[in-house]
C-alpha cells in the first residue's frame, strides 16, 4: 500500500515502480474516467515506448495492450472476458475504496503477482480495514505535514468562519432548504467570500454544499449577482463534469458548486479556493475536499472554510 498525501505523485512513483520492475502486463484501475486518462499519459511520460497503451472500452485491441487502464465499474462486469493470470502487475487507484463490492470482485478474480494500493486516506469511517487488504505493508508514506513541509504542496490560507445563525442556531443545522438558500444568507456567504478572496479578478474555486437541491439553487442565486457558476453532483455525466471543470480553468467560470463529488483524484491547476458549505465529521472526507486545494498549481492564495 502506497499511503502518499494528495498531490505528491502517487501515479507517478507507481509508474516508477513499474518501469523498475519490468512486469509484462499492467492493469491500472480507477473510478473515473478523467483519472485513467491522466493516469494514462503519466504513464506515458514515465515508460514512453517500453509498453502499448489502451483505456477498456475504448480500444478494441485492448487485450493486446501490455499496460491498461480500466474503470473499475466495468472491469467488475466484464471480468470473465480476461485470464485471471493475465495480469502480473495491477495498480488500485483511490484503494480506500476497496472494500466497495466491485473492487473486491476484481481483486478476488485477478491472481497478479504483485498489487499496489494508491491513497492519501487509508482510514475509513466504515470500519473497513485497508491495511489488512494489503498484508500491512506499506510501501511508501508521505503525510499532509510532511509534503507541506518539503514544499510539494503549497501552502495555504485556512478561514473557520460561522455560517448565518437564526434564532441562536446555526443554518447548517436546519433541514428545511428554504433557510439554506435563504436571501440572508447568500449575503452572508458573499461577504465572507470577498472579504477573504485575494485575488478578485482571477478567483476559481469549489463551492461544498450538502444537499442537490442547495447546490443548484445557490449557483442560480450567486449567477443572478453577477458570479459565474455552475452546479455538479452525481447526478451529473462525466462529460458535463469535465466540461465544468474545463470551463473553471479557462476562466469562463469563477466556482463549481459540487455534492460528493471532487473530493478526490481531481487536478484542477488553476484552483485558488475551496469552500465548504456543509457539515463534514470525517476527517477523511474533509482532507479529501481540502485536499483539493493543495497541489502545485499554477497560482494559490487561500483555502476558505465556511
Amino acid at each position: 500500500l502506497l499511503v502518499s498525501a494528495m498531490g505528491t505523485g502517487k501515479t507517478y512513483l507507481s509508474a516508477l515502480d513499474v518501469r523498475q520492475t519490468k512486469p509484462e502486463k499492467v492493469l491500472f484501475v480507477a473510478h473515473r474516467k478523467r483519472i485513467l486518462k491522466a493516469s494514462e499519459e503519466s504513464y506515458r511520460r514515465v515508460l514512453g515506448d517500453g509498453f502499448t497503451y489502451g483505456i477498456y472500452g475504448e480500444d478494441p485491441a485492448f487485450r493486446s495492450k501490455t499496460c491498461g487502464f480500466a474503470m473499475v465499474g466495468a472491469l467488475s462486469k466484464h471480468k470473465h472476458e480476461f485470464d485471471p493470470y493475465e495480469y502480473d502487475y495491477i495498480v488500485i487507484d483511490e484503494a480506500h475504496r476497496t472494500g466497495a463490492h466491485s473492487y473486491r470482485e476484481i481483486l478476488d478474480y485477478f491472481q497478479p503477482k504483485f498489487v499496489l494500493g494508491m491513497t492519501a486516506t487509508p482510514t475509513r469511517t466504515d470500519g473497513y480495514d485497508v491495511y489488512r487488504l494489503f498484508n500491512h505493508v506499506i510501501a511508501y508514506r508521505i503525510t499532509l505535514q510532511d509534503a507541506l513541509k518539503e514544499e510539494m504542496l503549497v501552502p495555504f490560507h485556512y478561514f473557520g468562519i460561522a455560517d448565518l445563525a437564526i434564532d441562536n442556531e446555526e443554518v447548517d443545522d436546519f433541514a428545511l432548504f428554504g433557510q439554506l438558500t435563504s436571501d440572508e444568507r447568500v449575503r452572508h456567504i458573499i461577504e465572507k467570500i470577498e472579504e477573504y478572496t485575494v485575488n478578485k479578478d482571477n478567483r476559481k474555486g469549489l463551492i461544498f454544499c450538502s444537499r442537490n437541491d442547495e447546490a443548484r439553487t445557490l449557483s442560480r442565486l450567486f449567477n443572478e449577482r453577477g458570479y459565474q457558476t455552475v452546479a455538479i453532483s452525481g447526478e451529473t455525466s462525466d462529460q458535463e463534469r469535465d466540461e465544468a471543470i474545463e470551463r473553471l480553468e479557462n476562466g469562463e467560470l469563477q466556482y463549481i458548486f459540487s455534492v460528493d463529488i471532487l473530493n478526490e483524484g481531481i487536478d484542477i491547476p488553476s484552483l485558488n479556493q475551496v469552500i465548504m458549505l456543509r457539515r463534514t465529521e470525517s476527517t477523511v472526507v474533509f482532507m479529501q475536499q481540502l485536499g483539493r486545494g493543495l497541489r502545485k498549481c499554477d497560482s494559490k492564495e487561500f483555502t476558505l472554510v465556511l
